[in-house]
This record gives structure tokens, C-alpha cells and sequence, in this order.
């Protein structure tokens, strides 16, 4: 009886090493979600840069600076989420699932760091 060795090149599996679309999307994906929290991060901290602490108008207001610091970890964590959810996907297409998991493991990251940096001095706590 023969024993047979499964191809790397063949349908599923990892295939590293090997050029693949799924890892540049992934890869794609992770970019723009972070450029998109940390502009918003950038706006949110100078719109309440912007704010006089004697004079606190209504959009100067501590529930709006708290959506202006919580609204750029809400992205890359939204980000995270998402490339989760298309890990599985793919890993149940049997398709190269890595590149996917280690983009939501990356904004799940970054969010964490984002929220501990800037959040505090957006909202005023800090």
C-alpha cells in the first residue's frame, strides 16, 4: 500500500511560500481600517484641542468628546471583527486563512493601544 504525501499546492491549505490574493486583500484591508481610525483619531484630537475648557459649548461637552475618543478603537475594532468573521469564511472555503486572522489579531491590537493612548486626553480624563 502506497502512502501519499498531501500537496502543498493543491485546493486548502496554508500555501506559505506561495504568492496568494486572499494575503494582499487581507493585507489591503488591515491598511485602510487603519488609516481610517487613526484619521479619525487625528480629527477627534483637534477638534477637542480646539474646545476652551472656561467656555464649554454643547459640541465641547464631555459626551461628545467621549464619542470623538471612542470612535477610532470602535473602527479598528469593528475592523478586527470583520477580519475575523472573513477568517472563517475562508478557512471554511478552504482557502489561505492566515493572512485574514493575523489582520484582525493586528487591528485588535492596534485598538487596545489607540484606546489606552488617546482616548483619555480626547475625553478629558487625562
Amino acid at each position: 500500500m502506497e502512502r501519499r504525501t498531501p500537496s502543498l499546492s493543491g485546493p486548502g491549505g496554508d500555501r506559505l511560500g506561495q504568492e496568494d490574493e486572499e494575503v494582499r486583500t487581507a493585507i489591503r484591508f488591515a491598511g485602510v481600517i487603519t488609516a481610517a481610525g487613526v484619521m479619525f483619531v487625528v480629527l477627534a484630537t483637534f477638534w477637542a484641542g480646539s474646545c476652551d475648557p472656561v467656555s464649554a459649548t454643547v459640541a465641547c461637552g464631555r459626551p461628545y468628546r467621549t464619542v470623538l475618543g471612542l470612535g477610532g478603537p470602535a473602527i479598528l475594532a469593528g475592523g478586527g471583527l470583520r477580519a475575523f468573521l472573513r477568517t472563517y469564511q475562508v478557512w471554511r472555503a478552504r482557502g489561505t486563512w492566515w493572512g485574514w486572522q493575523g489582520a484582525g489579531w493586528f487591528l485588535m491590537s492596534l485598538m487596545l493601544f489607540v484606546l489606552m493612548m488617546s482616548a483619555p486626553p480626547i475625553i478629558g480624563m487625562g
